[in-house]
């Protein structure tokens, strides 16, 4: 009996004991997914840690021994802050130039300076056109920005004023191709991750650190891509007028005759003010004469006769015969 009690006991015991770890296993399954993920933004933390890191690694070596970073690079080059190495004569840089130009004919040359840029690997970007004047930017090939500003040169007569900079991105453009491809790798690693996800829940959370991660790696491509834009095409601006009004020979207006017509011009011209004034004026003119007439007139009839004085009287009256008549 006490051999059956103990082997009943056991039994219970390793139920109890399958049950706590089929438990364990399941909630384990359902909440792997935030350790996951966070192991993964570590991760990530610490490779970009490592990549801001490699130009002092580079630099100076490791820190207590004397052993040389197989990363460090020799003469020639120049180390960006992401850690890639640029050859020096391969340097990043944004070139862009100014031309002011006279001609004869301002939309015969704007044709022409679009076919220049056509010619040198470039196209149109802007253009403003008028009768008198023109603005036009070009995007030719970087390399070829000199050629081009030749040839637009002899496309007018006179060149009024030119001008060149250059701006130097190794840095920005290497940065951004380093952000792009750490940003690649962790898309990648959180897509293992995607793969292997076991739940809702934790595919849910995954799906949407992956979104995330894709979105910020499109902004840094496009990024790149515009400045990589920007390295390979100048741009150069152009502007283009016309030739000056030629200036009248003015005969010398002195003598009589010269002043009395000159005033005659003037008194014409007062004339004319005058007349257009007082045509102006004249409807506001008219419409205000009737009422006042209207006004003037009632006034008069409600007013009594006036008494006359008897000076008046006296003056007016008929004699009588004379005394002792």
């Amino acid at each position: 009996m006490r051999a059956n009690r103990t082997v009943a006991v056991a039994a219970l015991g390793l139920v109890a004991v399958l049950g706590l770890a089929a438990c364990g296993s399941g909630g384990g399954g359902a909440t792997g997914s935030a350790p996951a993920v966070a192991d993964q933004r570590a991760a990530d933390a610490g490779t970009q840690g490592q990549a801001a890191e490699a130009p002092a690694q580079a630099g100076g070596g490791q820190a207590g021994g004397g052993q040389t970073n197989p990363r460090q690079p020799g003469e020639g080059t120049a180390v960006s802050d992401a850690g890639q190495q640029v050859p020096a004569g391969q340097r990043a840089v944004v070139r862009s130039a100014q031309l002011s130009i006279e001609v004869p004919d301002v939309y015969q040359a704007a044709r022409r300076t679009a076919d220049v840029g056509a010619r040198f690997g470039g196209y149109v970007s802007d253009e403003r056109t008028e009768a008198r004047a023109s603005a036009i930017e070009l995007k030719v090939a970087a390399d070829r920005l000199d050629d081009a500003l030749a040839a637009l040169s002899e496309v007018g007569t006179r060149v009024i004023n030119r001008s060149q900079q250059a701006k130097d991105v190794t840095d920005q453009l290497v940065d951004l191709q380093s952000r792009v491809a750490s940003q690649r790798a962790s898309v990648a690693r959180v897509r293992a991750l995607f793969d292997r996800a076991g739940g809702i829940a934790e595919t849910v959370q995954i799906e949407a650190e992956l979104a995330r991660r894709q979105a910020d790696l499109e902004s840094l491509e496009q990024r790149a891509a515009a400045l990589g834009n920007q390295v390979e095409l100048a741009t150069i601006t152009v502007r283009i007028s016309g030739p000056g009004p030629a200036a009248a020979d003015e005969p010398d207006s002195t003598g009589f005759i010269d002043g009395l017509g000159a005033g005659w011009r003037a008194f014409l011209a007062s004339a004319n003010v005058l007349l257009t004034v007082f045509g102006a004026l004249l409807p506001f003119l008219v419409a205000l004469a009737v009422p006042t007439a209207v006004a003037v007139w009632a006034v008069r009839r409600r007013r009594p006769p006036a008494r006359p004085t008897p000076a008046a009287q006296a003056a007016h009256a008929v004699p009588g015969p004379p005394a002792g008549s």
